[in-house]
């Protein structure tokens, strides 16, 4: 997060004739993939699927993340672009807490370390959000008509107790109370995030991994498997990139290999060390 940041909207242009060095936000492009390319870098989700895709498609992307792949032969032909102005307003903020972090123990490396890892969800948090109240019977037909409802369970004969989603459009509940005799609840709650920087913030991640995944391909270093931080490659992995300090690579097995390893899809994969022990990690599934 210690990069230039999009701060104020500054307009929708068409991308026609607009070079992108120029261009700082964010743009709708057809990206057109190297032939020769070992490792497809940047990815495109389709169906809620993530993939990193060759040949040609349609996208939008941060500026600075476009930027990248043309170093790499990547060819990007400019639809639309939406600029922002910029500013590094992060850079103290994070250089703070990690200090403190580094430095410390106990509940005060706890509260530095959770400063640090929830700045960038909190940008990116969802508008809708998710209640659970407590509403008389009689008035659970309002509810069903105002908002999602993904649950109930009846207290007693008067309460009943629902998970709801709450913020639904404003401006469409208000049209639809405007055309029907629907007294629908309408209660909105302010959520600050800010898109834009999330997105940014996701982009630098990834410029980061796309330096290194052709770093090691240059050194003749063969990448099994990567995803938002981490490698599993056939080589030791150069020394002047692995440190405990921010913006290293952290030697997991601080010094032992891989016997044998198996995966499965993103954060999905298991492994044997030469120490015989098991490691797995599976996203969605609890640790047993």
């Amino acid at each position: 997060m210690c990069n230039l940041m999009p701060m104020e909207f500054l307009g929708e242009i068409d991308g026609n004739g607009v070079k992108l060095n120029d261009v700082f936000g964010f743009a709708e492009a057809r990206i057109i993939a190297p032939d020769n390319i070992e490792i497809p870098l940047l990815p495109f989700k389709v169906y809620n699927e993530t993939l990193h895709p060759i040949g040609s498609w349609i996208g939008v992307y941060f500026s600075e993340e476009l930027k990248t792949i043309v170093k790499y032969g990547y060819r990007v032909e400019l639809i639309k672009v939406y600029s922002f102005s910029k500013a590094d307003i992060f850079s103290e903020y994070i250089k703070n807490f990690y200090n403190i972090k580094k430095n410390s123990v106990g509940p005060l490396r706890f509260i530095a370390k959770m400063h640090l890892n929830t700045l960038y969800g909190y940008l990116g948090r969802r508008k809708t959000l998710i209640e659970t109240k407590n509403v008389y019977n009689e008035e659970l037909v309002k509810y069903y008509g105002s908002y999602s409802i993904f649950s109930e369970i009846n207290i007693n004969e008067n309460i009943t107790t629902i998970l709801m989603s709450s913020n639904l459009d404003y401006n469409l509940i208000n049209e639809i109370k405007d055309h029907t005799n629907l007294d629908i609840i309408s209660n909105f709650k302010k959520v600050k995030s800010n898109v834009a920087i999330a997105s940014a913030v996701t982009s630098y991640a990834r410029i980061e991994m796309m330096e290194l995944k052709m770093l090691l391909i240059k050194l003749g270093i063969k990448i099994y498997y990567t995803d938002t931080d981490s490698f599993f490659t056939d080589k030791e992995i150069p020394a002047y990139l692995i440190d405990n300090e921010l913006g290293k690579l952290k030697d997991e097995l601080k010094g032992g290999v891989i016997k044998k390893a198996y995966f499965f899809g993103i954060k999905k994969y298991g492994y044997i060390d030469n120490n015989n022990y098991t490691h797995s990690v599976f996203s969605g599934v609890e640790r047993n």
